[in-house]
């Protein structure tokens, strides 16, 4: 991938600038990404459901959360090619994320899993793909800055992924007949509900990651774009080359004297 086919603007920014870049890059990916997404998590959410259904045993639920990261690379891959101008086939994506574990997918499943600035530093493991060695000097620089708001980026989504749903599973007492709130009230509170409210929790779980994921992901993308511009300069490389091709292409006018045999003295 080449800094000049990058497709966002370079220049620095503040770090809620940054976020607020992600979360416009979200939406403009949108159908790429959520379908990514829910051809990645669909089967997960499938089988939980089944499993809770089978048994009444919401635990089953843990596996939809603890898999996060590795919904989370799948929509990394996704926006790391977008910004570029690359537009990835989901056969090329599931590939590529079926090659992750190479890139610290199962280190985020253990040891990283409860780390709260998974969604600033997984381009580090995933995209730039450094040695052991040199890894962890690069995340230590990366952290310097920007973990305090990566941190508060993972409170402000958690907080959002908690609203939405229990916002969804409220749906149900508000569409209920009237005078059922009661008895579903005690349906939901009940030490042994059954099987179908449990089913209805993971549901709103669900939806409630779904809509809120892709945006995290996104956003803490664009806190890792904008902290390499920081690092590396990106935006005088790049202004330096345009200046560089500008000096390097004549203008129309003296490539139409240059082709005639004259030049701008000889026209004087």
């Amino acid at each position: 991938m080449q800094l000049a086919d990058l497709q966002v603007a370079v220049r620095p920014r503040n770090a809620w600038e940054a976020m607020d870049l992600g979360i416009r890059l979200a939406q403009n990916e949108a159908i790429l990404l959520w379908k990514t997404w829910f051809c990645v998590t669909l089967p997960v959410f499938l089988l939980v459901l089944a499993l809770v259904l089978a048994t009444g045993n919401t635990w089953y639920s843990l596996l939809l959360w603890w898999l996060k990261p590795l919904y989370d690379y799948a929509l990394l891959i996704v926006l790391s090619r977008r910004v570029f101008g690359e537009t990835p086939t989901l056969g090329n994506t599931l590939r590529a994320l079926a090659g992750s574990w190479r890139q610290g997918l199962l280190n985020h499943l253990l040891i990283r899993r409860l780390s709260m600035s998974r969604s600033y530093l997984l381009p580090v493991w995933l995209l730039e793909q450094l040695p052991a060695r040199e890894r962890a000097p690069r995340i230590a620089i990366m952290r310097k800055l920007y973990t305090g708001r990566a941190r508060w980026l993972f409170i402000v989504m958690l907080h959002f992924e908690l609203i939405l749903g229990l916002t969804a599973l409220s749906l149900v007492f508000w569409l209920a007949p009237s005078g059922q709130t009661g008895m579903l009230w005690e349906l939901f509170t009940e030490e042994n509900s059954n099987q179908l409210v449990h089913a209805a929790q993971v549901l709103a779980y669900f939806f409630a990651m779904s809509v809120v994921e892709p945006f995290y992901v996104a956003a803490g993308f664009s806190l890792y774009l904008n902290r390499r511009t920081e690092l590396e300069a990106w935006d005088l490389e790049l202004a330096f080359r345009h200046l560089r091709e500008r000096l390097e292409s004549p203008g129309p006018n003296l490539q139409e004297k240059t082709v005639a045999g004259k030049t701008p003295e000889h026209s004087a």
